[in-house]
């Protein structure tokens, strides 16, 4: 519609039984075609009265809306200097009037943060020139930040629930906001291993909270058990594997906000890997730390959802990331591995790495999943039978700013085949102690490098029972590596070993009395069993009882002495590591090889021994050598009245040389008092000679 036409009509004044009213003159065709609009009959009052101040609010961090009661008057309104917040904000960098004339946009020179504010006004005119004194406006700004790397993590992992230490049987994880932001959480998105995305629900996140996700049937259930909230997603983003999965926090774009690749065995309570009880994160701090960061929820009932984890300590990071391997996945690739993981844009920098032989690096790119594996690519391959070393500069660290040490250095080749023996069975944890895990050690005592993939730890005993070695790890000559399905249990039972030759396992089933462990290699078609030892509980020492044996690793004595020889084994000793094995070491009960041997058939390196189990001449130590095949012999202990107290062989074949040992136990069983002893040796030849020797030697007592 057009206006028509539009009059001022003052010849009569208003005043009491004044009326007005419209006079319309028509055809019948325009009887419904008049509108009035906007009509007002009132009299002319002055405005006096300034703008008041109604209300203001924060659109985002940088801009707030103050809305007044009328029309504001254009150049007032758009003066910052009429405008002020508090909180150390201060005046606006610009005002604008809107189009609808009563509110005021102000554009901030200083960001708002999260918190309360008050909005302060003064000399704002209407447009009758009213000017408004001092107002006031409260408000409320809330600021929703983008979530970067670490700033949310997957803080715990319910994967087993059952049976329950008193939580529900649902499968849960835990989310903490470790940042300082306000995160809304249907921006996120968590997934398993082999699962899709699935997006979180709406809702605002807020710094310091914890958040526990199960699946939506099961929310009800998991709330009654915490005060803290919990939120319900689709089923497929809680299915947790039991025995370890990968899961990963990500944003809408797939970066990654928090990855964590959980197994099992990082139960640091043996007891609880079971079910029942959760996986909690330690230090929040340490976002990149990775499984030494992980331990069983130490308190009833079984876990901690949306509170603050039962194993919590803040202690700071102070421990070194250490290089530990390097690993050729080929001739021109090789993965590097460190103790824990490293800052990442360090780790990319390829001028960080140093190779001798000098090789010329292409890329250096950290693995998705764990921030402790560095790929190099090599623009120059390695070539085969050379050792190279790899070094790390100082300007690689942990999250805490720890630098890799520059002496630092792993050693890596192709690797070889072995020969029989290369590598030998040189200890065997096969009874622990309650709630204790098994072990096995193999000894390098080649000059050769061996990648572990292809070997088997296998039991030959009543059929073959085999366990391929997982770990891209290489085995260096003079090396001792420990394999164990419990690796976190073996590192801190044993003081001053090598946590990182403890490579984590499967294991073939091993009996706690007797049976068998072999090294198996096998590629291309071609095998070789490389080590097969025969253990038995009966191979201790012998003034253990059965009940002290338990927890007692059996140690080789002489690492060049056949592997099945029974004096070949015995007893460890608990003086190196604080138990009764050496796992990574130097066998507590070796034989220290260079002690010459004389002309007589029979002879006693050291005459002597102590048998206290304290790691030093434990055991009598006796070697023959003999000058043809075909002798057996009668060797026994005589005490310094001549009586007979201990039968070693009984007219048992000998070879042409070995050794056996005596523990320093009696016939009876019970242990040898200090003084002179004899070894009386009886040798029968094959042709019916007879050799005897007598050999003196103590038993002494050390305090």
């Amino acid at each position: 519609m057009q206006p028509q036409c539009s009059v001022v009509d003052a010849t009569f004044g208003g005043g009491a039984n004044r009326w007005f009213g419209f006079q319309c003159v028509y055809s019948i065709s325009n009887i419904s075609k008049f509108y009035f609009d906007d009509v007002s009959v009132a009299p002319d009052v002055p405005d006096t009265q300034p703008p008041a101040l109604l209300s203001a609010s924060a659109g985002d961090a940088t801009t707030v809306t103050a809305v007044f009661d009328e029309f504001l008057d254009s150049l007032s309104a758009v003066d910052p200097a009429h405008f002020s917040i508090d909180a150390g904000v201060g005046a606006p960098a610009s005002a604008v009037l809107l189009s609808d004339r009563r509110s005021v946009q102000l554009n901030l020179q200083t960001p708002l943060a999260t918190g309360n504010y008050s909005l302060q006004t003064n000399g704002v005119q209407d447009l009758a020139g009213n000017e408004s004194l001092v107002q006031t406006a409260d408000f409320q700004f809330l600021k929703i930040d983008a979530a970067e790397e670490f700033d949310i993590l997957i803080n715990e992992i319910m994967a087993d629930p059952n049976p329950s230490a008193g939580l529900p049987d649902v499968e849960w994880l835990e989310l903490y906001n470790r940042s300082g932001k306000t995160i809304e959480l249907s921006t996120l998105r968590i997934q398993d291993g082999t699962g899709a995305p699935v997006a979180l629900p709406a809702l605002l996140f807020p710094p310091g909270a914890y958040l526990a996700l199960t699946a939506i049937a099961n929310q009800d259930m998991l709330q009654q058990a915490t005060s803290g909230p919990v939120a319900g997603v689709p089923i497929s983003a809680t299915i947790l594997n039991n025995d370890g999965d990968l899961l990963t926090l990500s944003d809408q774009s797939g970066k990654v906000i928090d990855r964590v690749s959980y197994s099992v065995d990082w139960h640091t309570d043996l007891s609880k890997d079971d079910g029942g009880w959760s996986l909690e994160r330690v230090n929040p701090g340490l976002p990149c730390l990775g499984r030494p960061n992980w331990k069983s929820c130490p308190l009833l009932p079984g876990g901690t959802p949306a509170a603050k984890n039962a194993a919590f300590q803040n202690t700071p990071d102070t421990t070194l990331p250490r290089l530990l391997s390097a690993f050729p996945e080929s001739s021109s690739s090789l993965l590097l591995t460190f103790t824990e993981g490293v800052e990442k844009n360090a780790a990319q920098n390829v001028s960080a790495y140093q190779l001798e032989p000098p090789r010329s690096i292409t890329s250096a790119i950290q693995l998705p999943d764990d921030r402790a594996i560095v790929r190099l690519i090599l623009n120059e391959p390695i070539q085969p039978a050379t050792v190279y070393a790899i070094t790390v500069t100082s300007s690689l660290t942990d999250c805490a700013g720890n630098a890799v040490p520059a002496t630092d250095t792993a050693f890596t080749g192709l690797p070889e085949k072995p020969d029989l023996q290369d590598i030998v069975v040189n200890e065997i944890m096969f009874n622990p102690a309650t709630g204790n895990g098994r072990y096995v050690e193999f000894y390098n005592r080649s000059s050769k490098i061996f990648n572990w993939p292809d070997f088997y730890i296998a039991n030959f005993s009543g059929g073959t029972n085999l366990a391929q070695v997982t770990s891209k790890r290489l085995f260096l000559p003079g090396k001792y590596h420990v394999f164990t399905e419990f690796p976190f249990n073996i590192r801190s039972t044993f003081a001053n070993i090598h946590p990182e030759n403890v490579l984590e396992n499967d294991l073939p089933s091993i009996d706690d009395s007797e049976g068998n462990i072999a090294l198996y290699w096998s590629k291309n078609g071609q095998s070789v069993v490389v080590d097969s030892f025969n253990y038995a509980a009966d191979l201790h020492n012998a003034l253990l009882s059965s009940g002290d044996r338990e927890g007692v690793a059996l140690e080789r004595i002489d690492v060049e002495a056949p592997t099945n020889l029974a004096f070949n084994w015995t007893s460890a000793s608990s003086l190196v590591t604080g138990a009764p094995g050496t796992p990574t070491l130097p066998n507590s009960q070796r034989q220290i090889a260079g002690a010459p041997l004389s002309d007589d058939l029979i002879t006693l390196p050291v005459g002597r021994l102590s048998p206290d189990d304290d790691g030093y001449e434990d055991y009598l130590d006796i070697r023959y050598s003999l000058p043809d095949e075909g002798f057996s012999a009668v060797f026994t202990i005589f005490d310094s009245d001549g009586i007979p107290v201990k039968k070693l062989l009984r007219q048992e074949l000998l070879g042409t040389e070995g050794a056996l040992r005596w523990d320093g136990d009696l016939g009876d069983g019970t242990r040898a008092k200090p003084g002179i002893y004899i070894l009386f040796a009886e040798l029968f030849g094959p042709t019916g000679d007879t050799r005897r020797e007598k050999k003196a030697f103590a038993v002494v007592r050390r305090w």
